[in-house]
């Protein structure tokens, strides 16, 4: 038992002196020195064979984590090149989606033109929206003064508050500076259109209107023969039940044409609108519209 130990204790020795042995014998003798150098590979042979396998493991694994390494490089690159393109692809579908949309508001305006030869307009683009007041791109040296009507297909905007020689600023209905002299289509009610000065709200209001006359929600409200704006030019209409006070009553009024959302509007330099449609029942307006050849901004501008 003790040897037994003392050999297990020293196999790597032991089968190290047994091949020494054996490779000598072999180199020895000749024919049985082939035997025992065939039974030497063998030996070898099995005993590498573990380590030949775990080899093989080793390189596999390192193979195919190099090969993973690589190709999560190459997929990354690739997806980084995708998402480049796509995010191009992006910006090319919202500018021409830009584009579309700008290109059916002027065709929208070159289609008013032609549709009011009447007016004489200058067109103007939007460039700053604040506190209820625009700023468009024109000013003295474009022909655009004070107190001139501002409108867009939809329907009233305001009037030009402010001039400089290139840009003119515009307080839109919803500016307290601006206030429009309306009234309801349908039955000809008169009233003033004031702006609420809110850049949370598009809502105005009409005031001044009789408590014995009707006003109804939806009714459609337009400028009046008293107004700077062409008469019966739309203006909005009106939203919720009126409120009656204790000499009149009133209502809110949404605008046809949002000035939060406007781009393009046009400036009215001069109307040729025949008042005698609005004001027939008015004699004596009547006259004054016959006999007077301003335009309707120098008429009943303030």
């Amino acid at each position: 038992m003790a040897v037994t130990r003392r050999i297990s204790g020293h196999r790597p020795k032991v089968i190290l002196i047994a091949l020494v042995l054996l490779s000598a014998v072999s180199l020895a003798s000749g024919t049985r020195g082939r035997a025992v150098s065939d039974g030497v590979r063998t030996i070898v042979g099995v005993v590498s064979l573990p380590f030949l396998a775990a080899f093989d493991r080793v390189e596999g694994a390192y193979r195919y984590t190099t090969g993973l390494l690589t190709n999560y490089s190459d997929v990354r690159g690739e997806n980084l090149a995708m998402s480049v393109h796509v995010a191009q692809l992006e910006q090319r579908v919202a500018s021409a989606g830009e584009l579309d949309s700008e290109n059916r508001r002027l065709r929208k305006m070159l289609a008013f033109q032609r549709q009011h030869p009447e007016f004489t307009i200058v067109p103007a683009e939007v460039i700053q929206h604040a506190r209820g007041v625009l700023t468009v791109d024109r000013g003295t040296f474009h022909g655009i003064k004070e107190s001139m009507c501002v409108i867009s297909p939809d329907g009233v905007i305001g009037m030009v508050s402010q001039v400089g020689p290139l840009t003119s600023s515009v307080a839109t209905l919803q500016s307290p500076e601006c206030r429009v002299d309306a009234m309801i289509k349908w039955n000809r009610v008169r009233g003033r259109v004031f702006g609420s000065g809110s850049d949370l709200s598009a809502l105005c209001t009409i005031h001044y209107i009789d408590l014995a006359d009707q006003i109804r929600e939806g009714d459609e409200v337009v400028a009046s023969p008293d107004s700077v704006f062409p008469p019966g030019y739309l203006v909005g209409r009106v939203v919720g039940q009126p409120k009656r006070g204790q000499m009149s009553q009133s209502a809110s009024v949404m605008p046809a044409a949002d000035p939060f959302r406007i781009d393009e509007v046009f400036i009215l330099i001069s109307a040729n609108v025949d008042l005698r449609q609005y004001s027939a029942t008015d004699a004596k307006a009547e006259a004054a519209v016959l006999v007077d050849a301003r335009t309707a901004q120098e008429r009943f501008a303030p």
